[in-house]
């Protein structure tokens, strides 16, 4: 197949892409979004395996008829011919690595992952970071090729997969994550207001969010502001301070337990662990 095929739906949205290097077994693709740049919702599938590793918060992924948001700091993996995409227009800046089928399940012998997939997000290395920043400045595509090995590694050791297929709850949980997403920066946010989008009862909404979606709506809520506060954390001008104020956390005290609830670490440890 074409593997330049696997980053979009059509040409035209795929040539939104700010930079795309194909390889023979290999393919990169990076985006870039801007008020002006935006990728469409879609879903596709294809023969490769491919890679999402956003930089910024993908609201609401699709992924054989499961749904989850994506998350900063994570890599996504789809393993071939499973429909994907994404619901929302996409603004979020990311790289999608596509790999051949053949070339990818050899390395996975080799690496002695013989028959075994992808089956979850799983959190992107320094030693990954690293090899990508230093491939969006050389382009070398012997880079690629380690590139690759890490993403076999690393996603092959995760095996809990925490997906949540539709339900008919879909339209209206989607409109309370939209209200999330638009106003997680406020620290008195309720879940309460988020809960009225829904036109649910906050006792019914709380339920079926938890159906839809997985998880309670306030550890949603968390999941959207730490991965903004990931994001930020990247910027060594700022301090913690600077980073729980602006994700949306109303103390420090709240910032780092919700943290080291749902990333498993502290945030300094997580600075210094995954961030360059």
């Amino acid at each position: 197949m074409n593997l330049v095929t696997a980053h979009g739906l059509n040409n035209d949205e795929i040539k939104k892409f700010y930079h795309i290097n194909t390889t023979k077994y290999i393919s990169i693709a990076e985006f870039k979004a801007s008020e002006k740049n935006e990728l469409k919702p879609f879903k596709h599938s294809h023969d490769a395996y491919e890679f999402i590793i956003p930089f910024d918060l993908i609201p609401l992924l699709e992924y054989d008829q499961a749904l989850y948001i994506g998350e900063v700091g994570y890599c996504y993996p789809v393993n071939p011919n499973v429909e994907h995409g994404v619901s929302f227009d996409l603004n979020s800046n990311l790289v999608s690595i596509a790999v051949d089928k053949k070339y990818l399940d050899n390395l996975k012998e080799e690496l002695h992952f013989r028959g075994k997939y992808f089956y979850s997000r799983f959190l992107v290395s320094k030693e990954l970071l690293t090899l990508l920043e230093q491939y969006s400045i050389v382009r070398d595509q012997a880079l690629l090729k380690d590139i690759v090995r890490i993403l076999v590694k690393d996603g092959l050791k995760e095996k809990h997969d925490t997906r949540k297929p539709k339900s008919s709850y879909f339209t209206n949980m989607k409109k309370s994550i939209v209200y999330m997403l638009e106003n997680y920066t406020n620290p008195d946010l309720t879940i309460e207001e988020v809960s009225a989008q829904s036109n649910y009862s906050y006792t019914y909404f709380t339920k079926a969010f938890k159906k839809y979606m997985n998880d309670t709506p306030i550890n949603h809520l968390n999941r959207i502001r730490l991965s903004k506060a990931k994001q930020l954390m990247k910027d060594r001008s700022l301090s913690l301070t600077d980073v729980y104020t602006r994700s949306g956390f109303k103390t420090q005290s709240n910032f780092t337990m919700a943290f080291k609830r749902i990333v498993g670490i502290n945030p300094l440890e997580y600075r210094k662990k995954y961030i360059k």
